[in-house]
């Protein structure tokens, strides 16, 4: 226990270090530090190179030679250091002229929906912790649905980041509730659409490159209890320092969409932009942590069988046959 704590304040001093120095940095240096420390990272991460490289090639082995994967998992690496590093230099975009260092294009699209339900959704795409912040530089401001770190000291820290621009950030403790009170209230909420959750969780089966995966759909729950509108966000961090930001159009859902459904055409919409700029997602997560008896499609390494997985499979297929009679 002593010895936890300790390392929870040596990981506290750490982060409280890098929050006082990276917002001195220019944008550019910051840039290229992010650059470095993910090349590195990638050279020395020995386990989550082993993942990322198994990720890229279970879902698009067919596109890319070995020497191309290991370039998208190395820029992977990158992106996400500079991910990172830019969440560390946010409140720099307060200040005097800081606007300028994120492009958010698209608003227009949150201006015809303001007051109205609304669900911002995002992919642990690179840039993607400036996407709200960016929202809310420009009077574009709601709750935003993070994870809790096992180190509770890190939790304000990181809260204060993501919130220097108005948003108001909620853990996932009593989420669905907390979010659903909000969402009828005609605020924007916005969260992650690619967590890969325990079949026992709230969460749905959908097909991912080829693989299952075990998935939430929070956002999917959301929009069928009150109607609210499912506007996916993109981003990416350019070389000069800047980010740009595109908030699209909302999602096209057909009448009667099941969750499981709608959280498939949520995906649909960004694996069609990973599959562009693949290096732009976080690969080192394990994404794909189940796969169904028998499946012949060659998964991760780290993937296995699970009779959990298997009955929420069963229990969704039963219910789309029951839908379809």
């Amino acid at each position: 226990m002593q010895w936890k704590q300790f390392r929870y304040r040596l990981e506290w001093l750490g982060v409280k270090g890098l929050v006082s120095v990276i917002p001195r940095l220019p944008r550019r240096a910051c840039a290229m530090l992010a650059k470095g420390v993910g090349t590195l990272a990638f050279a020395l991460d020995g386990r989550g190179r082993t993942i990322t490289l198994a990720n890229i090639e279970a879902a698009l082995g067919d596109q890319y030679s070995a020497e191309e994967r290991r370039r998208i998992g190395r820029a992977s690496y990158q992106y996400f250091a500079r991910t990172m590093l830019d969440l560390f230099w946010a409140p720099g975009l307060t200040r005097p002229g800081g606007e300028k260092y994120v492009d958010v294009r698209g608003l227009e699209n949150l201006e015809a929906l303001r007051g109205k339900p609304t669900v911002i959704l995002v992919a642990h795409y690179a840039g993607f912790e400036w996407a709200s912040i960016g929202c809310g530089l420009h009077g574009f401001t709601g709750y935003t649905l993070t994870q809790a770190f096992k180190n509770p000291q890190l939790d304000k820290l990181f809260t204060d980041l993501r919130s220097c621009t108005g948003q108001q950030i909620i853990t996932q403790d009593m989420s669905m509730l907390r979010m659903l009170r909000y969402v009828v209230k005609g605020n924007i909420v916005g969260l992650l659409i690619d967590l890969n959750l325990s079949p026992t969780q709230a969460a749905t089966v959908i097909d991912t490159f080829g693989m299952k995966m075990c998935a939430t759909y929070l956002h999917a729950i959301l929009a069928q209890r009150t109607g609210a509108r499912l506007v996916p966000m993109t981003s990416e961090p350019l070389p000069d320092g800047t980010c740009r930001v595109v908030v699209h159009p909302p999602l096209d859902i057909p009448e009667g969409s099941s969750g499981q459904q709608i959280a498939q055409i949520t995906w649909d919409f960004f694996e069609k932009r990973i599959r562009e700029k693949p290096e732009l997602w976080m690969w080192m997560y394990k994404h794909w942590r189940f796969r169904p008896k028998g499946d012949t499609h060659p998964y991760p390494f780290y993937a296995h069988e699970s009779g959990k997985f298997q009955r929420l499979m069963r229990s969704l297929a039963e219910k789309s046959g029951a839908v379809r009679r």
